[in-house]
């Protein structure tokens, strides 16, 4: 089978080399998946180059996600038959034409869902739900901020809080994305290259803060983002896209009673695989059902990959990147 190994130089624009490698052979408790499509997310990108959670430089396969049809599966699998149409977070990376993935990671697809729809879907869906649900407890009444709002997670979550009833504020670096936004239900719009988005929440939400921010970019926009918390506000941080870390003092926090939450779906995969199932069910039923929609931007074919990559480094993508293995 053919697969992209990670190969990264920067000086030649290659991310990635297809490679054949064997079809993996699946344990007890795994299914082989003959996957259809994946989707790039930028956290491939930190991995390829060895930026994501101190990932090695060794060669391995990159992707975090694939949907396809269930072809074989070990002793110990109860929930799957052969040919079930599967999305889920592989054993190994995604971007082969073959992958193994463990029961307990592996979500049946609504029948009307599309393999390309599911594929976008299930990272950016199921952290989104997960950040909403289980992490934040969003709630009508309340104002969440959300940066990188036009991106992948971004984008779901802004649909996500509007789908509850709550009032979003996205803060996105350009106007294309600002228009885009307006489109899925923002209610304010920060371009945080044009004015300071902590001046900007605090002047909308007139000097009270938001009750909510979710964060993926780290950094400074961590530390401005605790500053227009309102009192018992909760600042969720589930990723560092700017490569640095925030700080925070404890008396920043005892003082006003705000909460920081983190967030990792990697870590929820390794360490509770289970607790994921329902909230990607309910995800995909809302997608199913047209109550939540997933752009999809661009797509390429496996033997492209490193077209991809560069698309994704490029900063410029709305929406989601869906890999398709061209058979």
């Amino acid at each position: 089978m053919r697969a992209a190994i990670s190969n990264y130089d920067k000086e030649n624009n290659q991310y990635v080399v297809i490679q054949n490698v064997s079809v993996p052979v699946p344990r007890e408790d795994e299914v082989l998946v003959e996957v259809y499509t994946s989707s790039l997310n930028f956290a491939d990108l930190l991995a390829v180059k060895g930026a994501y959670h101190q990932q090695s430089r060794e060669s391995f396969i990159p992707g975090f996600d694939c949907a396809g049809y269930v072809v074989d599966k070990g002793s110990k699998v109860k929930h799957f038959k052969i040919g079930d149409r599967v999305a889920g977070f592989p054993s190994g990376g995604a971007f082969s034409e073959y992958v193994c993935v463990n029961e307990d990671l592996l979500y049946p697809m609504e029948n009307n869902l599309d393999f390309d729809v599911a594929a976008a879907s299930i990272s950016v869906g199921i952290t989104a739900y997960e950040l909403i649900h289980k992490v934040a407890g969003l709630r009508k009444d309340e104002t969440a901020v959300i940066h990188a709002a036009a991106g992948g997670v971004g984008l779901t979550l802004l649909q996500l809080a509007k789908h509850i009833g709550a009032k979003v504020i996205g803060v996105v670096g350009s106007e294309t994305k600002a228009k885009f936004i307006r489109q899925y239900g923002a209610d304010y719009v920060i371009q945080h290259t044009e004015v300071d988005f902590e001046e900007k929440v605090l002047q909308i939400t007139k000097d009270k803060g938001v009750d909510i921010v979710f964060d993926s970019i780290g950094g400074h926009t961590f530390e401005k983002s605790l500053a227009c918390l309102a009192p018992y506000g909760k600042l969720i941080t589930f990723g560092h896209a700017s490569g640095k870390s925030g700080t925070v003092r404890s008396y920043d926090l005892h003082t006003t009673s705000k909460s920081v939450l983190g967030y990792s779906s990697g870590q929820r995969q390794k360490g509770c695989p289970h607790s994921l199932k329902t909230s990607a069910i309910r995800f995909f039923r809302l997608v199913a059902n047209a109550e939540i929609k997933i752009p999809i931007s661009h797509h390429f074919k496996l033997s492209d990959m490193n077209q991809a990559f560069k698309c994704m480094e490029s900063r410029n993508v709305i929406g989601k990147i869906v890999i398709f293995n061209n058979r």
